[in-house]
């Protein structure tokens, strides 16, 4: 677990997989309407406190945003506001990333017949990175919410769409060529 103060208002937690494992939560299950997410961030937001010495204010409004990582964790970014919350103090307002889109192409030919379109996707994504490994042609997209669907409708004429391979797209991260 790696803790990182981002200012005055913001703070980073970075869970890998055991320390996703050891807390007993998955990425997909974080959501603030389960029980088990709220202990999570508590028990998160306790050791930010502890680790950097500081009084985290749960009076005013905490905006929890969660990402998944490359390989198995996720980032948690805690930014205080300082309007007060109008709901007994303790309001959180959780917001979830989209899971990554692994696209693997049919073959060269219909990766460079999409490559096109990747380009296009980069302006509804947080990132497209493209990669080879062996005779194969990848591409790891982390949509915005609005246009996953988009994205995956457009790409299986191309190849094979799936969301959230993490262990596919660690494989590529370690071993594929990042074109």
């Amino acid at each position: 677990m790696k803790i990182e103060a981002d200012g005055e208002e913001k703070i980073s937690v970075t869970l890998t997989e055991t320390d996703m494992k050891d807390l007993d939560i998955t990425y997909e299950d974080m959501d603030y309407s389960n029980i088990e997410t709220r202990r999570v961030i508590w028990t998160l937001l306790d050791e930010a406190k502890r680790v950097l010495g500081r009084n985290i204010n749960i009076d005013n409004r905490l905006l929890v945003q969660v990402s998944p990582a490359d390989c198995g964790g996720c980032v948690i970014h805690f930014t205080q506001s300082n309007t007060k919350s109008s709901v007994s103090g303790k309001r959180l307002i959780m917001k979830k990333d989209c899971e990554p889109i692994l696209f693997h192409a049919f073959d060269a030919d219909a990766f460079i017949d999409c490559k096109p379109l990747l380009e296009e996707f980069k302006s509804s994504s947080q990132s497209v990175e493209l990669f080879r490994e062996g005779d194969n042609y990848y591409a790891v997209i982390r949509p915005q919410a609005s246009s996953t669907d988009t994205i995956l409708m457009r790409l299986c004429e191309y190849g094979d769409v799936s969301l959230s391979q993490k262990r596919d797209i660690c494989r590529l991260y370690e071993s594929g060529i990042s074109l």
